[in-house]
């Protein structure tokens, strides 16, 4: 699907898939940290900032899964 057919929803999660996925070698803690961060902007990019701050608060599920599931491997989190 092209950029232009994407909402700013969806531009702002794939934009952090994209470039910040290396985040998942930080704590759960941290990623739902910056999730919440994200989730909180307010105006004119608050829904391009929430797309960023769901993929944070994901990857911070998965890897909280990694951390409490041992056949999970943390490779499976990016």
């Amino acid at each position: 699907m092209s950029r232009q057919h994407l909402n700013d929803f969806e531009i702002g999660y794939e934009y952090v898939r994209k470039r910040y996925s290396f985040l998942a070698k930080y704590s759960s803690q941290y990623l739902w940290e910056l999730g919440k961060a994200f989730l909180q902007t307010r105006g004119t990019n608050a829904e391009l900032s929430r797309g960023m701050g769901f993929y944070f608060l994901e990857l911070g599920i998965k890897m909280r899964l990694a951390e409490i599931t041992p056949a999970h491997k943390k490779e499976d989190c990016v």
